[in-house]
């Protein structure tokens, strides 16, 4: 018989999930079922949903945002797991952006519902690995360049709200300057010169809302590669509501393909990479698609 856990990250979209969690199960009275995984941090987290797996625990289902998902989905995946234990997200957080990307309600539970009942997917994941032996699974975006700066800046704030990546991305915009990389796809030659941002989606959205990726799909065996050059703060201004509609990757200013494998060499230090909302040092690393690692419930 099917064990389900419930990982509900009560500091998830600025503290409110925690106090949201009793409403939802009376909605959806399948969450009552539930083994509550509620730690207060991310080494909790790791170590009560282990032990909740290792019991028999198949189907985990996550309330909070990206990192959230970004936290259970590593856990699952370090263990080899992914193949047989079902991942699934109710949108809680400040971006939450891989729902959009499974083309799940945007009401929590509607969501929920949907969720807990729902037959398992294959999905991808992506698998970046650094060059001082340093890795770390991801389930819809990894990205390099500004967009370190904006996870920086979120994380910060006290108070969030749904304007906070778009907050962020203005203040990072006049704070960063372009880094030269030099970067590969599927071993061959892709770019070289300062980047904006470069980002291998595995998902369509980050930053909540923004269509980075607008054609990618989570089950296709690829990634999308979408790199933007360096170009004038005053002519990304005009140009960000381009971001948001996912109508960018026509731009002089753009590049993109899909792949399997992607390096990136930084000829200077980078800010933080953006994984899955969360920050994570950089280096010069790789990123391949594992195609099928994961189960997602949607």
């Amino acid at each position: 018989m099917a064990q389900f856990a419930a990982v509900v990250n009560p500091t998830a979209g600025g503290g409110r999930v925690g106090a949201v969690w009793e409403d939802l199960v009376r909605r959806v009275p399948e969450l009552g079922a539930a083994h509550l995984i509620q730690a207060a941090d991310a080494d909790g987290v790791r170590r009560e949903l282990g032990d909740w797996l290792a019991r028999g625990v198949d189907r985990v289902v996550v309330l909070g945002g990206d990192g959230s998902m970004h936290l259970v989905a590593n856990v699952v995946l370090d263990l080899g797991r992914g193949g047989d234990v079902a991942l699934g997200m109710v949108p809680l957080g400040t971006g939450s952006d891989l729902p959009r990307a499974l083309g799940l309600p945007d009401d929590a539970a509607a969501c929920a519902a949907r969720v807990v009942r729902a037959a398992a997917r294959p999905a991808d994941a992506l698998l970046l690995e650094t060059a001082d032996g340093r890795r770390r699974w991801v389930v819809n975006v990894a990205s390099a360049g500004i967009s370190g700066l904006v996870d920086e800046a979120v994380n910060a704030m006290p108070q969030r709200g749904e304007s906070a990546y778009l907050r962020a991305t203005l203040s990072a915009l006049w704070r960063y300057r372009a880094v030269p990389c030099r970067v590969r796809v599927d071993g061959q030659a892709f770019f070289e010169g300062e980047i904006l941002l470069l980002a291998a989606a595995n998902g369509t959205c980050f930053g909540r809302g923004m269509q980075v990726a607008p054609r990618a799909r989570i089950d296709d065996g690829e990634m999308d590669v979408v790199l933007v050059r360096a170009v004038a703060r005053w002519q990304l201004l005009f140009r960000l509501g381009r971001l948001y509609r996912g109508t960018h990757l026509e731009s002089e200013f753009v590049v993109w393909r899909r792949g399997r494998l992607l390096e990136i060499e930084a000829l200077a230090p980078l800010p933080p990479f953006d994984l899955d909302g969360e920050v994570f040092p950089s280096a010069s690393a790789s990123i391949r698609v594992v195609p099928g690692a994961l189960r997602l419930l949607a």
